[in-house]
């Protein structure tokens, strides 16, 4: 009897099996359907609906086990670190070498302010808004530089001012942004009570995107409209009402002022000739003046509680960033240790093969020190995974990684003399490099060994280390081979 016969035989009665069973089903449907139709109406009903509940419960719960899950290594807590926890991860962070000093000194500076009593503002605007001339009208005695052409602020100034009601106010001035790139400007932000956002006309779609990133630090933030000379009433209103849909504020804490300063007039003569005159801004900023006032009396205690909330987020933040920094160093050099181990382990081959045993042992126990460093569990299944996966990258990458190879070591004169191998180790160094940095990016990243984007990851960095990292590879296995040359 020959096997596509009983395949074959096999397939019909599969069929003929599926095909009993939709009909037993069939029936038992239309049976229990027609006992509902005899059956009370309540009754019917109560089954229809414990019926229809329990498919879409089932539903839901397949949902939850097959819906993919975005992962990410560094999930940010919904809820801000709290002052104690952040102090002992601070001891524990210096105890481990990281360097903590920017996060205590967010620390210090936010003592340093709550113990001054003073209230802090942070304006922000782009340039040739008018920040320097606001700045000057709010503190008329500030030694403050204005001048009609952009960019007279080129960084952070602090005026104190004393508001209408007494409170002493600290404001700080910004320069002109660009808040993706300037942290250091996005931070001020951040330690402030209160955010006064000025331009000078409706929002370009950058001032829109950095007003929205104002407004999500979760702060009470104020739109000053400059140069409101320029706008008739309903022109002004109509600006206005467009920036409070844009930001999402409400409209009373977006007003409209004039900061004062210089404005370049071009004044025709009667001879037809014109002449260029600098003039002085008429300046009204009651309306700002208000704003801040009204924010200072109705929500104090609100705004020393969230600045004090930003400031423990920022510090925590800085925190971790030094603490990733610090990982990102040791780890480097963890690979740099291994790769050159790696670079050794080849020359020191004694018998065709045995260079794999050495490497294999020597890139399992990398990627478990590497998975130590991050804190990220993992099953030897995974290593091995990883690193079979690499092994077919490695296997089709093989002829150009020793061509590119080769034609480094001919940058090298005089080696022809050295211990045989020297080929095979820098490519292993090359291999060790970009196979460190694969797994390093991925715990870094995913918070996991991901095996399959740890391999792609690899791929990519070794062809990029071809083409940027042989030669420093090449010297330092010159070097290891010299060195074993002369001790031997």
């Amino acid at each position: 009897m020959s096997v596509r016969f009983i395949i074959i035989v096999g397939l019909i009665a599969a069929g003929a099996a599926a095909l009993l069973l939709a009909l037993v089903a069939t029936d038992t449907a239309l049976s229990v359907w027609e006992r509902l139709e005899a059956a009370p109406t309540a009754l019917r009903m109560g089954i229809l609906i414990l019926g229809g509940g329990f498919c879409v419960a089932t539903m839901l719960l397949a949902w939850h086990w097959l819906w993919p899950k975005t992962e990410h290594a560094h999930a940010v807590e919904n809820t801000p670190p709290d002052e104690d926890r952040l102090h002992e991860d601070l001891v524990r962070a210096a105890g481990t070498g990281v360097d903590v000093s920017t996060a205590l000194q967010e620390l210090s500076e936010q003592r340093k302010r709550k113990s001054a009593g003073t209230v802090h503002l942070a304006l922000f605007g782009e340039v040739s808004t008018g920040k320097s001339s606001l700045a000057r009208a709010l503190v008329p005695e500030a030694q403050v530089l204005t001048d009609p052409r952009a960019g007279t602020t080129t960084e952070i100034r602090q005026h104190r001012w004393a508001s209408p009601s007494g409170d002493a106010v600290i404001l700080s001035d910004l320069p002109g942004f660009n808040l993706q790139d300037e942290t250091e400007v996005l931070d001020e932000a951040r330690r402030a009570h209160l955010v006064i956002f000025l331009c000078d006309e409706d929002l370009t779609a950058s001032q829109a995107e950095h007003l929205r990133m104002l407004v999500q630090l979760g702060k009470p933030v104020l739109v000053a409209l400059n140069k409101l000379d320029r706008y008739g009433p309903d022109e002004r209103k109509a600006i206005l009402t467009r920036i409070s849909e844009q930001s999402g504020l409400p409209r009373e804490d977006i007003v409209a002022i004039s900061a004062g300063g210089h404005e370049e007039v071009i004044r025709k003569l009667l001879d037809g000739t014109e002449e260029s005159e600098t003039r002085l801004r008429p300046v009204k900023i009651a309306a700002l003046v208000s704003g801040i006032q009204r924010h200072l009396d109705e929500n104090r205690a609100l705004m020393e509680s969230l600045r004090d909330t930003a400031v423990m987020t920022l510090a925590s933040e800085k925190l971790s960033s030094a603490r990733d920094e610090h990982r990102e160093r040791q780890s480097e050099e963890l690979i740099e240790r291994y790769s050159k181990r790696a670079v050794i382990g080849a020359m020191a081959a004694v018998a065709p093969g045995s260079d794999l045993v050495i490497q294999g042992a020597l890139a399992t126990r990398l990627i478990q020190e590497l998975c130590n460093l991050y804190n990220v569990p993992f099953k030897e299944v995974q290593i091995e995974t990883f690193l079979k996966l690499a092994g077919g990258k490695v296997k089709k990458l093989s002829t150009i990684t020793l061509a590119i190879t080769g034609n480094a070591l001919k940058a090298f004169p005089g080696i022809g003399t050295l211990t045989g191998g020297l080929l095979h180790a820098v490519a292993y160094g090359l291999i060790f490099e970009s196979l460190g940095k694969a797994a390093a990016q991925t715990l870094s990243s995913r918070g996991e060994l991901r095996p399959y984007p740890a391999a792609e990851a690899f791929e990519e960095l070794l062809s990029e280390h071809l083409a940027k990292h042989t030669e420093d590879v090449a010297r330092m296995a010159i070097e290891q081979a010299k060195a074993r040359s002369s001790a031997s």
